[in-house]
């Protein structure tokens, strides 16, 4: 769009005037658009000088008006002469009560504004788990016990799912739930840890990608590929995560094509998901990688998005060749055909749980 018309649309997006289709495109677009964002907020700052400007000036009208009544004796009736201090005194209670009516009006408007960006933002929410809060199941302590591979002792900060793309020790996440780490460690199904570091981040599309550290890291071939064709509407599909000590799986079906507020980039999925379900893998019926479980819509339950595997493929396709083998996930699908239970089986062997430590 011009500057022209991209300001128009702008000041019809801040006052209102945006019919429900044209919000929803217009802030899916705000989203993708950094530059745009910073434009729209700049805007609305001048849009803001201008109306106290205007309050400013149209306070000064009124107190111009209201000074020669209040201190102009009237012609028809003879007024006794009012001592200058007390004229002062009239004048200041007059701007004072005129200052604080102006006050409280728009301390009124910025908290209407304020609880109305509030009562449309809590729609969306990312799904990562609060660690440090969370006590720890007793079998949990027991795999550490057990386990050669272990971890720190304490839970962490947050805690999500990630998922193998390769054999050699690469997992794909959520950016929400790795930001900030100080450090990062994976969790199997046995109840092992390893430590992992992020190698390559994109907040655009919240994703990121973590490597196992240890380099001798390998698995077994993968069971699932990624699928490079759209899901269609209705398509049942399942996923499994880390909303607990242990995975979880569940089972629902594509109900849109587009994501939170007609996100392009992402599905709609009806499927329950649990703080702990970010990151998770999201498999067609024939166990093709279809997307990354990112978030929920807090205000309906069982309400879930997803990004597209496409726009996985793009990512991973900015690893470096050298370290990176694209094959891993163009090998052979194993799963389709077989018995949902065993997908859910093959595929536990490659979800892991995250553990961030800040």
């Amino acid at each position: 769009m011009n500057d022209l018309h991209k300001i128009q649309e702008i000041e019809r997006y801040l006052d209102g005037e945006m019919t429900a289709p044209e919000k929803e495109a217009f802030e899916s677009l705000l989203r993708r658009d950094p530059a745009l964002q910073r434009e729209v907020t700049s805007h609305e700052a001048f849009l803001s000088q201008l109306r106290a400007h205007g309050s400013r000036q149209d306070l000064r009208s009124r107190m111009n008006a209201i000074h020669p009544k209040a201190i102009t004796p009237a012609q028809t009736v003879p007024t006794p002469v009012v001592p200058l201090t007390s004229r002062r005194r009239t004048w200041y209670s007059v701007a004072a009560a005129a200052s604080i009516a102006l006050i409280t009006s728009m301390a009124t408007m910025a908290i209407m504004q304020r609880s109305a960006k509030n009562s449309y933002t809590d729609k969306y929410e990312d799904v990562r788990r609060v660690l440090n809060n969370i006590q720890r199941s007793q079998n949990a302590i027991i795999r550490d016990i057990n386990s050669k591979n272990t971890g720190p002792a304490n839970p962490g900060t947050y805690g999500g799912t990630c998922f193998a793309i390769s054999r050699n020790g690469y997992m794909v996440t959520n950016y929400h739930v790795i930001a900030g780490a100080d450090s990062i460690y994976l969790q199997n199904n046995k109840g092992e840890a390893f430590k992992a570091v992020s190698v390559f981040e994109d907040v655009s599309s919240d994703l990121a990608v973590l490597r196992v550290s240890d380099s001798n890291f390998r698995s077994a071939p993968l069971p699932y590929t990624l699928k490079m064709q759209p899901s269609r509407l209705g398509q049942e599909v399942f996923s499994m995560g880390y909303p607990r000590d242990e995975i979880v799986f569940g089972m629902g079906y594509i109900s849109a094509q587009t994501g939170f507020n007609g996100d392009t980039l992402a599905y709609q999925v009806s499927i329950p998901v649990k703080p702990g379900n970010s990151g998770a893998p999201l498999l067609d019926m024939n166990g093709e990688l279809i997307g990354i479980i990112t978030g929920r819509q807090s205000t309906s339950e069982g309400i879930a998005f997803a990004v597209k595997s496409g726009h996985l493929k793009r990512l991973l396709e900015e690893l470096p060749k050298e370290k990176f083998n694209r094959k891993d996930l163009k090998q052979k699908n194993q799963l389709s055909g077989l018995p949902r239970v065993e997908q859910a089986r093959r595929v536990e062997e490659f979800v892991y749980m995250v553990k961030v430590y800040n």
